[in-house]
Order: structure tokens, then sequence, then C-alpha cells
């Protein structure tokens, strides 16, 4: 028990000093670049059907609200949309398959620690949690020789590390720039015509953000 009272000591010493300050709540609207870091292989009994999938990056957009338990302490909320483009190498024969977009719209909310809140420049660091929601890709033509019809992925949350700053350019809108890392895996089944086959997809996610923030 002694770690968890020093861990609440701890929320109460950080938390009382920033409920002196006047900061309340920051919209921000944002470009948001996505490397999914991703990989994955789908075995297949069937022979040379096997093959690996693997996300390039891409920019999507997104709209972002921060609480703040006065100006230090905050709670960010996040949902952004990008759709990257999916890759395929087969395993014992060449592919010749389009390179078909999979949605992805992540969601996150993490706790902020803002070290000068009142500054020109405002850094931070923060952690929380990250839930993913997957497009499926159900286009047989984009899957070419591969013999499969559709891939289903399943959503998934992981851990959020998050660090970023703002840069105050009026009293009332500052830019901010952020990034985020979440490492996690996605269960994923892929439909062929002899069956099915589930593998867990790696994704990685790293989102680099930049956007325009209204304070109040």
């Amino acid at each position: 028990m002694k770690p968890v009272r020093l861990a609440i000591a701890l929320v109460f010493i950080l938390a009382v000093p920033a409920f002196a300050a006047d900061r309340s709540f920051d919209l921000t609207g944002f470009a948001v670049y996505v490397d999914p870091n991703s990989s994955g292989t789908f075995n297949s009994a069937t022979p040379n059907q096997s093959f690996d999938i693997s996300f390039n990056g891409k920019l999507g957009y997104g709209i972002g609200a921060n609480i703040f338990f006065g100006n230090a302490l905050s709670a960010e909320f996040t949902v952004s949309s990008v759709k990257t483009e999916a890759s395929f190498t087969g395993r014992a024969r060449v592919v010749s398959a389009d390179n078909p977009n999979l949605q992805m719209v992540p969601i996150t909310g993490v706790l902020q620690w803002h070290f000068a809140p009142g500054g020109f420049i405002d850094p931070y660091v923060g952690a929380g949690v990250c839930y993913i929601l997957f497009d499926n890709l159900n286009t047989p033509s984009d899957f070419g020789n591969l013999g499969v019809s559709r891939i289903d992925f399943k959503d998934d949350a992981g851990l959020a590390l998050n660090a970023g700053l703002g840069i105050r350019l009026t009293p009332r809108f500052a830019i901010t720039v952020d990034g985020k890392y979440v490492p996690l895996k996605s269960s994923a089944t892929a439909v062929f015509a002899s069956g099915t086959t589930r593998t867990d997809v790696k994704i990685n996610p790293v989102m680099v953000s930049a956007g325009l923030t209204l304070r109040f």
C-alpha cells in the first residue's frame, strides 16, 4: 500500500499549484502525419499463398480539446482520420496487387504536464491511451493475384506516449506541435477462396501533428 499512498500524494502535490492559474480550455484543429510502423504475415494452407502486409505513412487531419486543471495539468482528447496505404509482398511469388487505402481513426486521451504554461513557448509531456478504429479492405480487385477477397481488422487500444509544445501567437491563439507514439497489435483476418487465416499485425503508429489552437 505504501507505493499507492506515495502516488496519491504525488498527484496532490502536482495538482494543487495548478489550480491557482486561469487557463481553462484549448481547442485545436490540426494536420497529422501518421506513420503506422506496421508489419504482419498472413499464412495459408494453400501453397504459395502466404504474404506480408505493411502500411505507408500518410497525411490526415483532426481536432482536439484540452481541459486544464489550472495551467500546468491538463487532459487532452483528440480524434483524427488518415488513410494509410497498404503494401503486399508475396512469400513465394511476385505479387501483382494495388496499394489500397486503409482508413485509421485514432482517438486519444492523455494527461499532460505543461512546464511553462504562461510562456511564449509551452513544452509539455504526457501519457494516456489511444483507441484506433480500422476500416476493412474489402475490394477484391485491390488484392491482384493474392487470392484474397477481403481483410478485416479489429479495432484496438494501447498506451499513448506524448510530447509537444505550444507557441503563443496572441493571448487567444497559439500554434501547437505534437507527437504521439502508440505501440499495439491489431488482429486481422484474411479471407481466401480456400478459407480464412488470422494474424496479429504489428502497428506502432507515430503521429506528428501541427495546428492552430484557440485558448479560452
